[in-house]
């Protein structure tokens, strides 16, 4: 199992790797929006609904469509009294390795490793909110592509 397991990791890879040479080499950039949430009501402490990870990015380069992404996220209206606020590198940092081999591989590709915390379900009981799921995908079917725009209008 353990060797079944890393073979499709390093195939996984293999297609990262591919697909993203393939969009750079066809558009010259390439962005990636790296997916994930977390569990906001273990900390002690207020943190954001939306965390991007962005120490190991080139910062210098990309920092205004950085901050762009995260005024974005900060805007969505969520339902039921839900604050949709963001900050950068605050619950973790874009530390994972999906981004550190993106970025060490490719040179003109973003990866924005976008962590939203688990605001849309009771993470102790596991009941998801299906209206906060619902405005959550909206908000991302208008915001994704617009800033994906930008970013291609910015850098190719």
């Amino acid at each position: 199992m353990k060797t079944k397991s890393l073979s499709k990791h390093e195939n996984f890879y293999k297609v990262v790797h591919a697909l993203i040479a393939k969009l750079e080499e066809k558009f010259g950039v390439c962005i990636v929006y790296d997916m994930h949430s977390y569990n906001w009501q273990r900390w002690d402490r207020e943190v954001p609904t939306w965390n991007l990870g962005t120490s190991n990015l080139d910062n210098k380069r990309f920092g205004a469509l950085i901050e762009t992404w995260r005024q974005s996220l900060s805007e969505m209206k969520l339902p039921n009294g839900i604050k949709s606020t963001s900050k950068i590198n605050d619950t973790f940092q874009g530390n994972g390795y999906f981004l550190k081999f993106i970025t060490q591989n490719f040179k003109n590709t973003l990866v924005l490793a976008t962590e939203i915390a688990k605001v849309y379900c009771d993470e102790y009981k596991q009941i998801i909110y299906p209206e906060v799921v619902c405005a959550v995908e909206q908000e991302l079917k208008t915001r994704l592509p617009e800033h994906a725009s930008k970013f291609y209008k910015t850098y190719k």
